[in-house]
C-alpha cells in the first residue's frame, strides 16, 4: 500500500506522488536510515538521511540544512499517514524555491 507524500530532489522542484507507507520502504526510497522533524503548525513531518558531507544540500528549514532527497509525509500521534492533497500542494509550494548553500 502506498501514501501520498512530496520528494524532494536537489536542485528540482517538489513532487507529489505515492511513497511507501512503511519505514523500510521509506529507507529504500531515501538510500538510508530515516531521520524525522515533526513540522509543528502542519500534521505533516520532512524525512531524511544524514548524509551531510555525501550528498549535495536540498533545501534549507527550520536553521537547517537538508541533504540529498528529502521526502514529506503526513504524521499525526506518532503515526506517518498519507498527505491530504490540499496541504500536499501547499507544502510542494512552499518548498518549491531552491536555495543556494555558500560553502
Amino acid at each position: 500500500m502506498n501514501m501520498r507524500g512530496i520528494v524532494i530532489d536537489p536542485g528540482k522542484a517538489p513532487e507529489i506522488c505515492k511513497l511507501p507507507n512503511d519505514s523500510q520502504g521509506l529507507e529504500r526510497w531515501l538510500g538510508g536510515p530515516v531521520h524525522m522533524r515533526p513540522f509543528g503548525q502542519h500534521p505533516a513531518a520532512p524525512l531524511h538521511t544524514n548524509a551531510a558531507g555525501q550528498d549535495l544540500p536540498n533545501r534549507h528549514y527550520l536553521d537547517r540544512w537538508y541533504y540529498g532527497r528529502l521526502i514529506i509525509v503526513g504524521y499525526k500521534n506518532c503515526r506517518l499517514m498519507p498527505l491530504p492533497q490540499e496541504l500536499a500542494e501547499q507544502l510542494a509550494e512552499q518548498f518549491a524555491p531552491v536555495e543556494v548553500a555558500r560553502l
